[in-house]
């Protein structure tokens, strides 16, 4: 549940970034939040994979588990993680990983989940928290720099894997059903 409440504040996040995003940003700023898509598309691939793995017929292989691994033992140890280096990361997991009945399920879960979020959108009961007043979770911010928000705008490193506990967790419960394989 924990994992859906986390991939759902993500996509809410992705929609509002559709819509502009906060009021009072900038054109550029609007650009800069928008070029951060590809991480926080990464961040609901990663979200979804454990659960991908349950879905009867379309669990990982052992292939697919090592070549998994390396990947997102990377995303755990990075500092920082750039639109680009997201963008390719996902390009490489959808390209030369995942088996096409996977990517469906992924592209549709996806799908529905963003559905769900703009129809509780519309009937007031899904609103966004304010977004300058929290990480991109719509957590407080803890004390000192960080968040998704001032990462952004003052152009610090940010690796949501290593800086939201649920982005976090969803990667180390992975790696750890991964392993086993």
């Amino acid at each position: 549940m924990k994992r859906l409440i986390g991939l759902l504040t993500t996509l809410a996040l992705g929609l509002a970034l559709a819509q502009g995003g906060p009021s009072n940003l900038s054109p550029e700023m609007r650009q800069r939040f928008e070029a951060y898509r590809p991480v926080l598309d990464l961040v609901a691939t990663v979200g979804l994979l454990d659960e991908l793995d349950k879905q009867r017929g379309l669990a990982f292989t052992k292939a697919q588990a090592q070549k998994l691994l390396p990947i997102l033992r990377d995303l755990q140890t990075r500092t920082d993680l750039k639109p680009a280096e997201a963008s390719k990361i996902l390009s490489n997991i959808e390209d030369n990983i995942l088996t096409p009945a996977q990517l469906k399920w992924m592209d549709q879960t996806i799908l529905q989940q963003r559905e769900e979020a703009r129809q509780r959108r519309e009937q007031g009961g899904g609103q966004n928290p304010q977004m300058g007043q929290g990480n991109f979770q719509g957590q407080p911010r803890q004390g000192g720099p960080g968040g998704f928000f001032q990462a952004v705008t003052q152009g610090k490193p940010y690796n949501p894997f290593k800086e939201q506990p649920r982005a976090a967790d969803n990667l180390k419960n992975l790696i750890a059903l991964l392993s086993k394989r």
